[in-house]
């Protein structure tokens, strides 16, 4: 199974979706004061929805790692959008400052080896998505590939200059 990491500078507007959800400004500013924050994907014009994976994967980020803050950028309940397959279909994740992504990357990892537990055998693929906010810049770094490879193709890459 092939792997595929793509790096690009972003411009990220979630006004559509603050504004078609009726989304509070405390909510809106989860954006500058958490640490790893689970934001939902646009399909059509007003639709916009979580990945599968999103609530387990918080609830594996807080109990691993208490000192960090985890979050989803909504106001109550949250749309799933469900893919059935072995497949891992991660949250977007916002990551507050480029000193939490090699953080934020291994939490994916290791949460990535815990669905596989049993399963070693079975091919998988991991989509996800990080989207890195620092200063004034925002960057995408989006994963799609073989779920056991997800380590070892970050691993490669030098976080340092995000």
């Amino acid at each position: 199974m092939n792997s595929n990491i793509t790096i690009k500078d972003i411009n990220i507007d979630f006004s559509k979706y603050f504004t078609s959800k009726g989304i509070s400004c405390d909510t809106q500013s989860k954006l500058n004061n958490t640490d790893i924050l689970a934001v939902p994907t646009a399909y059509g014009d007003h639709e916009f929805y979580f990945a599968q994976e999103t609530i387990d994967f918080l609830k594996y980020c807080r109990g691993k790692s208490p000192e960090h803050s985890f979050g989803v950028l909504a106001e109550d309940d949250i749309q799933i959008r469900s893919l059935h397959s072995f497949d891992i279909w991660m949250p977007v994740i916002w990551v507050a400052s480029s000193i939490l992504l090699p953080f934020a990357i291994n939490m994916v990892s290791s949460y990535i080896w815990e669905k596989l537990k049993g399963r070693e055998n079975e091919p998988s693929k991991v989509d996800v998505m990080f989207i890195l906010k620092s200063g004034d810049t925002e960057k995408s770094i989006h994963y799609s590939g073989d779920a056991k490879t997800f380590k070892k193709t970050f691993e490669k890459i030098d976080l340092n200059n995000m």
